[in-house]
């Protein structure tokens, strides 16, 4: 695969990322003022996303970096490189560790009719994403500004 079609993988893949963490900021909210059956179905479906969407997007990110590194003569070693790597890790153990836990949590509350506990797993389940996305948005720019270390 060359370096052209690789990199319109790599940014498709950070696309997809980013793209669905912008649906789910905007759409989390509304669907809290939805009756709690129609959250409880945004919840698992975001569950979803986190347990199998993100891991294939982060695949395809992690892939087509590696590849793309190989292709193109930088080194692992390169700044930007280090930091996109470290944005893939990252986001895959916050993924793990904390966005599935924290539905998981989040849907008990709903379950239980639990408002308050609701609102709080929101609220820190939307903090963990604006710190996810603006992680990708740094490895972004670390990227076009090919950061050296």
């Amino acid at each position: 695969m060359g370096r052209d079609s690789l990199l319109v993988f790599h940014i498709a893949g950070v696309a997809a990322w980013l793209g669905a963490n912008c649906v789910q900021f905007f759409l989390t909210p509304w669907f809290a003022r939805r009756p709690s059956e129609e959250t409880i179905g945004w919840i698992e479906a975001t569950r979803v996303l986190g347990q199998r969407y993100y891991n294939v997007v982060g695949a395809v990110v992690a892939m087509t970096g590696v590849a793309l590194v190989l292709d193109t003569g930088y080194s692992f070693r390169n700044g930007f490189v280090v930091v996109g790597i470290a944005t893939v890790v990252v986001g895959g153990l916050v993924g793990v560790l904390v966005f599935d836990r924290l539905s998981a949590r989040h849907l008990v509350a709903l379950r239980t009719n639990d408002q308050h506990a609701a609102g709080l797993v929101r609220t820190r389940t939307l903090q963990v994403a604006v710190l996810d996305t603006l992680l990708l948005l740094v490895t972004m720019l670390a990227m076009v500004r090919r950061w050296s270390p």
